[in-house]
């Protein structure tokens, strides 16, 4: 993999950790009135099902990175808006597999043009660093990925927060 490319996956998924209202989303919104409300996350695993068609839930998450649970509640999102369909594996009933229908395969195409219109903005402005520069950068981002993944907030007591709130 290249540093640029490192860079702009690590990028990709900061964001696929927001989901706010944000310009990436009213340009997809725009051309695609009906993925109003679905958050980044939501337009990654579009595409990833887009090339990986008849994929198994657990493959996805390992791919994306995303923890069961929180793929199940997006998967049943997608489900609901009728923007993929699912059906048991005929050797393993434990699996489902997973398939964009036409609304999720024309929202998941917005979504790969928006990427591919914003991946080449990104590399124009990675043009101005050094490879030296970029390996820093890259490094930066993957430090920033594992602390959103990895770091919990404690409480005064020094616990974790998240472990008193369920």
């Amino acid at each position: 993999m290249t540093i640029e490319d490192g860079i702009i996956q690590s990028y990709h998924h900061l964001l696929m950790l927001d989901n706010d209202v944000d310009k990436e989303k009213r340009w997809i919104e725009a051309r695609q009135p009906k993925a109003a409300g679905l958050s980044t996350l939501h337009f990654h695993i579009l595409s990833y099902v887009e090339i990986y068609s008849n994929v198994v839930a657990k493959d996805m998450g390992d791919d994306l990175g995303i923890l069961r649970g929180t793929l199940s509640k997006q998967l049943a999102l997608l489900k609901q808006r009728k923007m993929i369909t699912s059906y048991q594996d005929s050797q393993d009933a434990r699996n489902k597999h997973y398939v964009l229908t036409e609304l999720g395969r024309q929202v998941a195409q917005t979504h790969d043009q928006l990427l591919e219109m914003k991946n080449n903005l990104l590399k124009n402005r990675l043009n101005q660093f050094s490879k030296a520069e970029l390996k820093t950068i890259w490094a930066f981002l993957t430090i920033m990925n594992e602390a959103e993944e990895n770091d919990s907030y404690s409480n005064t007591d020094g616990g974790d927060y998240f472990d008193n709130q369920r």
